[in-house]
């Protein structure tokens, strides 16, 4: 029996094709493992090059690299060594507070209770706002166990922690080479318009990167220096938490308030009028001084597609999704408006 040289070309391009898809399924752990590394070394190389481009106008790109390096080392160690044993310390115990907090909650309710009890109001309020803060214990008691174990479980990526870097290195000293290597992977005819739009892409999602990292720090500082001054308990915690929460926009700031209201609480109705001061005057000063300063109207997006935005990462990716959501919503900008523009002239 004669076999068709058309079957064995198929046969030959599938049988490889099939084999690649078994290796990646049964080494699918070790891949995305590897792919995260280099995304990572890539995002941090690219977080890195403004920094980098401004040292080495007065000294060579290695020798700018390696101070750089070293003083990103410099201060993680001194994080490691002053600020992480406290900020573990104050996690730990506010994480254990939490039962308290619930308590005070349920005496408040309890006083809802019977406050609405006497004009006239069903009963059962109480009863779904104990069952929430039932909820709510239980998460904390997850999140107290999930950071124990992601603590204990950070140290098994410290090798991954050491290539980050070195990649990362590579990455900056050789960045032309590896910009040369993705343009030739791109078809002559359209290698122009391509690069068109990554250059755009490349200076509006730098600037807000930059933008929202240095935004970021400042709410931190400012409101662990506010909570301080009010006398709020683990106050670099709650301030670490505002800033982490400051890169979503809109809903990020009101999140970021609520473990210090709560927190402040516990200690008076007072304290937790100062802490809702210190959470508005922060605002106002970043709506109303800081971002503009900083981002300009470069990259803003009207309400509607950042709130849509933040909506649909939020769903299909949870966290991560909302923090992604308005950078990808900037870079589907250019491309659609490059797009958009291609038709017309085409047209």
């Amino acid at each position: 029996m004669r076999v068709n040289k058309r079957t064995v070309k198929i046969l030959a391009l599938i049988l490889p094709a099939v084999l690649i898809l078994l290796f990646i399924a049964m080494n699918w752990v070790r891949i995305t493992a590897i792919i995260r590394m280099l995304l990572l070394s890539v995002i941090f190389a690219y977080i890195l090059t403004p920094v980098s481009e401004l040292l080495e106008k007065r000294m060579s790109r290695p020798a700018a690299i390696i101070v750089l390096f070293c003083s990103l080392a410099a201060v993680f160690g001194l994080f490691f060594a002053f600020f992480l044993p406290r900020f573990i310390k104050e996690v730990i115990v506010l994480l254990e507070r939490v039962p308290v907090l619930i308590q005070h909650l349920r005496r408040i309710a309890a006083e809802v209770q019977k406050a609405l009890l006497r004009i006239g109001i069903p009963d059962g309020i109480e009863k779904h706002m104990l069952d929430y803060y039932e909820r709510i214990e239980d998460k904390a008691a997850g999140l107290m166990a999930g950071f124990i174990d992601g603590t204990v479980g950070a140290f098994a990526l410290l090798p991954e922690l050491f290539i980050v870097p070195v990649l990362s290195f590579y990455f900056l000293k050789d960045r032309e080479y590896f910009a040369d290597v993705l343009k030739n992977l791109i078809p002559k005819e359209r290698r122009a318009g391509v690069m068109k739009i990554a250059g755009e892409i490349h200076r509006i999602l730098h600037q807000f990167i930059r933008g929202e990292i240095f935004i970021a720090a400042i709410v931190a500082l400012l409101s662990a220096a506010g909570y301080t001054i009010i006398g709020l308990p683990y106050s670099l915690v709650l301030g670490l938490i505002a800033g982490a929460l400051e890169v979503i926009p809109y809903f990020g700031p009101w999140l970021g308030a609520i473990p210090a209201i709560l927190m402040a609480l516990l200690q008076g109705p007072s304290k937790a009028v100062w802490a809702a001061v210190v959470v508005i005057v922060i605002q106002q000063l970043e709506n109303g001084i800081i971002t503009p300063r900083i981002l300009g109207g470069e990259v803003e997006l009207h309400p509607v597609y950042v709130i849509l935005s933040l909506w649909v990462g939020g769903i299909f990716f949870g966290i991560a999704g909302m923090f992604f959501a308005v950078p990808a919503v900037l870079i589907l900008r250019v491309i659609l408006k490059h797009v958009y523009l291609s038709i017309v002239a085409s047209s």
